[in-house]
């Protein structure tokens, strides 16, 4: 399954959900043909491949059901016919998925539609309905999704459409390349799934209704601003659905900017991740306000240009209560450690993320570890293995090191999954302690055959940084090829009073740093990238 996106693209979002739209025309199938594939030849023009032994007629329905399997089946679209609508279905026999299993994909090269087309599905369920990928299309102005999970490639020409309405929407990703000067968003009635509007065009920067029940999201990767008109009615949302092809949110503060006009006709829930502001600065009107899930995290920030409704300017949402937290079980399941936050763990989590603002401390052990706010191993010093999927420092992340002697230093051990750095070092001399010149400190050891991805910003291999009166040099070569080493250039003791008022600097061949630390920057990461997601 192809993931929901890497956490690296610039892609913009607005996400959406639902069901119950209306005004679009009627779909009156000519004819429904259901795919076997049996001629073996993969072309849509042969008869034999499809379960009526016929070949598809104008405005027909293409039905794709599951073949359970990996993988993708290659299909050559050479008909003449314009299609009506795409479907994508369980498996055709009542036999069994298991849940382990999956359905083959389904990759058709071009399609050509008439105006009015419809992408329709059993249900949203990725695991038993298949995905169906076009490589190119023609001929649509209005597209209706409606538990499809159908979608275009990437690399076709943004689609610019009349009419868009998401009902129900499916796992595809189609709004990654559509956009549309109508869309509308339904009532939703499934379980929360998540699709994104992409890139607007200036001569369509879109009119957006949200219907009851129907869920407009302000969800990205990188902060963003969109000038779409917005209606709301009464009892829809914003924020952030549940995703359907893995996790979402990010680890990064973000701001999703929302400039165009805003029409509350009723009260609208907002639900916002945890490192997420949703701003509105466009004029805001009607009779209804915004209201905070149960479940919210993040902020919402009104400084409306003309603000006539029901929510006054000024920041609503999440206030980031300051919280310690200690986790001394061994566990599988995620953790992600959010704003003002922070964690001792002395014991096992799966994939592991610290937002900014967050702090994660302790002997840990997890499967990955992705960093915006700060890691710091050990209860001073100690620390962090990470199984299987690598360790990730993003720009805005700290690795906080804390060294006393040669044989008692933080470490981040990393089994298998490599070593991405952008964020910041923080190096920290205890009081007490005593280290002597050619003294080595692996801070980084790296497990994996693959080198080190980055270097410590302003501090290239080889480069010298100094704290409390301790000189180092860093290698990113260094233990047996790839390990982040430290090697002391002189003898020195740490500082005799406790560290309490750290002096932070950015590292630089010329920069000595005052009592207490030194503070590094870093590169990132592809990381923003989902576990478990299907792009």
């Amino acid at each position: 399954m192809r993931g929901i996106q890497k956490l690296s693209l610039g892609v913009a979002s607005l996400a959406v959900i639902g069901s119950g739209i209306i005004g679009l025309p009627a779909y009156a199938a000519a004819g429904t043909y259901t795919w076997r594939g049996d001629a073996g030849d993969g072309k849509l023009a042969t008869a034999a491949n499809w379960a009526e032994n016929a070949v598809p007629a104008d405005g027909a329905k293409l039905v794709f059901p599951c073949i359970p399997g990996s993988g993708s089946v290659e299909l050559t679209n050479d008909l003449s016919a314009k299609v009506k609508e795409i479907s994508t279905v369980k498996q055709i026999s009542n036999a069994p998925i298991t849940p382990a299993s999956s359905c083959k994909s389904y990759v058709i090269d071009k399609v050509d539609f008439q105006a009015d087309v419809k992408f329709s599905g059993e249900n949203v369920n990725a695991e038993d309905t298949p995905f169906v990928l076009i490589g190119s299309q023609t001929g649509i102005k209005n597209l209706s999704v409606d538990n499809s999970n159908v979608e275009f490639s990437r690399a076709v020409a943004k689609i610019h459409l009349d009419n868009f309405a998401i009902t129900n929407q499916g796992c595809n990703e189609i709004p990654y390349v559509v956009s549309s000067k109508n869309t509308t968003i339904g009532e939703y009635t499934k379980a929360g799934h998540l699709s994104y509007i992409g890139d607007v065009s200036p001569k369509e920067k879109g009119n957006i209704t949200v219907k009851r029940g129907g869920t407009l999201g302000a969800l990205n990767y990188e902060s963003v601003s969109y000038e779409n008109n917005v209606t709301f009615e009464a009892g829809s949302k914003v924020g952030w659905p549940k995703a359907c092809k893995g996790g979402a949110g990010t680890l990064t503060d973000v701001t999703v900017t929302l400039t165009g006009d805003i029409v509350l006709n009723g009260d609208v829930e907002y639900k916002i991740g945890s490192t997420e502001t949703v701003k509105i600065t466009g004029k805001l009107s009607g009779p209804g306000k915004f209201v905070p899930s149960a479940q919210n995290e993040g902020k919402l920030v009104v400084e409306s240009r003309d603000n006539t409704s029901g929510t006054p300017n000024g920041e609503q949402g999440a206030k980031f209560e300051p919280e310690t937290i200690h986790l001394d079980d061994e566990s599988n399941d995620a953790l992600q450690v959010k704003r003002n936050k922070t964690v001792f763990l002395n014991g096992k989590r799966g994939w592991t993320s610290v937002n900014e603002g967050g702090v994660l401390k302790g002997n840990a052990t997890v499967d990955s570890l992705y960093v915006s706010g700060v890691v710091a191993p050990g209860n001073s010093p100690g620390k962090i293995t990470v199984l299987t999927n690598g360790f990730a420092l993003n720009q805005t992340g700290t690795y906080e090191a804390e060294l006393f002697n040669k044989d008692q230093y933080d470490q981040i051990v990393v089994q298998a999954g490599g070593v991405n750095l952008e964020g910041a070092l923080k190096l920290m001399y205890l009081p007490g302690g005593k280290i002597s010149k050619n003294e080595t400190f692996v801070i980084i050891d790296n497990k994996g055959s693959g080198p080190v991805n980055g270097t410590f910003k302003n501090l290239p291999e080889g480069a010298e940084v100094t704290v409390d009166g301790a000189v180092f040099t860093i290698s990113y070569r260094g233990g047996d090829g790839n390990d982040v080493v430290l090697t002391a250039q002189n003898d020195s003791v740490g500082p005799k009073a406790p560290n309490t008022g750290v002096k932070e600097v950015l590292a630089n061949p010329a920069i000595v740093a005052g009592t207490g630390a030194v503070t590094l920057g870093a590169l990132f990461i592809s990381s923003k990238k989902k576990i478990g997601a299907r792009r």
